[in-house]
């Protein structure tokens, strides 16, 4: 090889390094900005709408003569928008289960299940009051890059049971409602949306209104998906999604306003448990009998914590997160 081709080569060799170490400068630029670096952010507005106020009737002149009057029946009292106290178990839900816990106003029943190679939990929930279902940001704060254990959120909220979100914190773009307060409006996927009525329906990005959805009053809103389960509780087979083999999973179910389940799947872990794919996991909501169901974050965040006790057994030690979703006595 003469002079000049091995100073060729040698050329070749430097422009394809540059370009590798350029391209990885990129990408940890990338991940330092969107999954390291903290950026905080501020709510945008409430998402509960305000009834607008009865008119009051206008004064009529009384008689002189008043007749006898008859007595008006006391009519029964509406449910506030929020309010299940109409179909709050009386009864203990926890019996038989790996953990319970039992009060006025919330009743979880936990059950550890393992099966075919699979470890999973299952959180039945029921919630006096809309209220007692709520998410926690990472610290307290708003914002990307604020990341903490689920165990640690769920200490700092007092939380009965919890899950890891939908990790919000590591995207740009998605719709984030928490609480009651629009903290980001651009749409990315598919949606879960939880009214302050109880209703929890999923969306696609077409499907979705915001506006609309707000004036129904919005009590939580995730963004990961996707949706598990069919218009009528059936379980599907094909998902828009391209994370189809077996994984960790974590995820939200509903049944009725009032009641919910929360699932998380251990998995990564050998024969101990080797995870569900999505078709698994939307099996499992449809024989829970829940109407809907929708995926959040999975892998090595996903977590349930029961009583500040980590009960699952996340991938790798699992992973500080965004988010959490839980339930909890006071609001």
């Amino acid at each position: 090889m003469n002079d000049y081709d091995k100073m060729r080569r040698k050329k070749i060799f430097l422009t394809i390094l540059l370009d590798v170490i350029i391209f990885a400068a990129a990408l940890l630029t990338f991940a330092y900005f969107h999954h390291v670096r903290p950026s905080r952010g501020e709510a945008i507005k409430s998402t509960i709408a305000t009834p607008s106020p009865t008119p009051e009737a206008p004064l009529t002149p009384t008689p002189s003569l008043e007749p006898e009057e008859t007595p008006t029946p006391t009519p029964t009292p509406t449910p506030a928008p929020g309010d299940f106290s109409a179909v709050f178990p009386t009864e203990d839900t926890g019996v038989d289960a790996d953990y319970s816990y039992q009060s006025e106003n919330v009743r979880v029943a936990v059950d550890k299940v393992q099966e075919n190679e699979v470890t999973y939990f299952v959180a039945d929930v029921w919630v006096k009051n809309i209220e007692n279902l709520r998410s926690a940001f990472a610290k307290g704060e708003y914002g990307t890059g604020i990341t903490a254990w689920p165990a640690d959120m769920a200490e700092e909220n007092n939380a009965i049971v919890a899950i890891s979100g939908d990790y919000y914190g590591a995207r740009q773009r998605s719709v984030v409602i928490r609480n009651g307060v629009l903290y980001r409006e651009e749409m990315l996927d598919d949606i879960c949306v939880l009214y302050y009525d109880g209703r929890m329906e999923t969306y696609t990005k077409e499907e979705f209104d915001l506006e609309e959805a707000i004036g129904q009053s919005v009590w939580q809103a995730w963004s990961f998906g996707p949706s598990l389960l069919g218009e009528n509780g059936e379980a599907l087979e094909e998902f828009d999604s391209s994370i189809f083999v077996r994984n960790p999973r974590c995820a939200i179910g509903y049944y009725e306003p009032g009641h919910y389940c929360l699932v998380t799947v251990d998995g990564r872990q050998g024969s101990y448990s080797r995870g569900m794919t999505l078709a698994d996991l939307s099996s499992l909501f449809a024989s829970l009998g829940c109407k809907a169901a929708y995926n959040l974050d999975g892998g090595a965040t996903a977590a349930m914590v029961y009583e500040g006790e980590v009960i699952s057994q996340p991938s790798g030690g699992g992973r500080r997160s965004s988010d959490i979703i839980y339930v909890g006595e006071e609001y």
